[in-house]
């Protein structure tokens, strides 16, 4: 089905509800919107240019517009922050149950902003969280699930939310190595972002001298290095309410774990509430493509074939995180 177009959509109208999500804010004259209903952002993982194969309305707005719309909103969104590969999709889809959390997932909007440097900056940021902060009802928050490589500008995300909770999803490096030598599209991924999170850990580090990633185990660990690294510097004093979970403390045991992200969100749920949503179809599939069943004995599963197929990588990743501990003390804490 061809997408319908609206043609130019006012600032009233963008600031009105999330209805219209803008693709970038890149464009000086002419910005793409689409229209999507509260079910629309229910269903989608990834709000970006993904949304285009879809038969969803569409509508432009000019800059000026943006800016309109802007000055008469706040940004007040909490956030989702992860290394990648770790369930965060799982618990962005369980935290939208709640009538209360309006739930975001990987907005384009700030992958945007962290990859085209003449669009960052304070003004464009806090433009664009105003956008994602908008609500369908009066006494919702935002709750943004950002991609793991804008990372980079969790700080600055969390300083223009002043009052913002960050949930923090992370494995343990062994689980992290299974996991993304488990899946080639995660293996393709993490080589292509491999070079530039390894110039972020440098920094991160001081240029301490730290061995360098000389296989594809190694490339692994670093990255997952890099990833915890970025997020401790991003949730330091000053900071926000931070929430670190472990995705497999999680599966194991789910519904302490999903408390404690309600509580750290300031939302009110019962036990009842809690069980409902942990029985629900959400469990039982993959949260990237619902279409798929997948489950925590399933992922179990599969990364025991990946630490049986892939051992000599796992151990090379793990010993370069030991040697990457002994020469420097923030990788050790860590990693231990």
């Amino acid at each position: 089905m061809r997408a319908r177009g609206a043609g130019l959509i006012s600032a009233a109208q963008l600031a009105r509800s999330p209805a219209w999500l803008p693709l970038d804010l890149v464009s000086t004259t002419d910005i793409r919107l689409l229209r999507l209903d509260e079910a629309a952002y229910r269903a989608a993982s990834f709000l970006d240019q993904r949304l285009l194969a879809g038969s969803f309305e569409r509508g432009h707005c000019t800059a000026a517009a943006v800016r309109e719309a802007t000055d008469a909103l706040l940004p007040r969104a909490h956030f989702v922050f992860h290394i990648g590969h770790v369930g965060s999709t799982l618990v962005a889809r369980l935290i939208g149950e709640h009538a209360g959390l309006f739930a975001l997932r990987e907005p384009a909007l700030l992958r945007t902003l962290k990859s085209d440097p003449d669009a960052a900056g304070a003004s464009a940021l806090r433009r664009a969280l105003c956008l994602l902060s908008r609500t369908w009802h009066p006494r919702q928050r935002a709750v943004i699930k950002v991609t793991s490589f804008v990372n980079e500008i969790a700080h600055e995300l969390l300083s223009t939310c002043p009052d913002a909770a960050a949930v923090i999803l992370f494995v343990r490096p062994l689980q992290y190595l299974r996991g993304i030598l488990a899946g080639p599209n995660s293996r393709t991924e993490l080589r292509q972002l491999a070079p530039a999170r390894w110039r972020r850990l440098l920094r991160l580090l001081g240029n301490v001298a730290v061995p360098a990633p000389a296989s594809e185990g190694e490339w692994i660990a670093m990255s997952w290095l890099c990833e915890m690294a970025t997020l401790h510097a991003a949730v330091k004093s000053p900071s926000p309410a931070a929430l670190w979970v472990d995705f497999d403390a999680f599966l194991q045991t789910p519904a302490p774990c999903l408390q404690a992200v309600f509580d750290a969100l300031g939302a009110v749920v019962s036990e009842a509430q809690i069980q409902q949503m942990l029985q629900s179809p959400l469990m039982r599939q993959y949260s990237k493509a619902p279409e798929y069943a997948y489950d925590a004995q399933l992922r179990h599963e599969v990364l025991a074939q990946a630490e049986h197929e892939h051992a000599p990588q796992i151990r090379r990743g793990m010993q370069w995180l030991q040697a990457a501990a002994g020469a420097h003390a923030l990788a050790r804490a860590l990693v231990r």
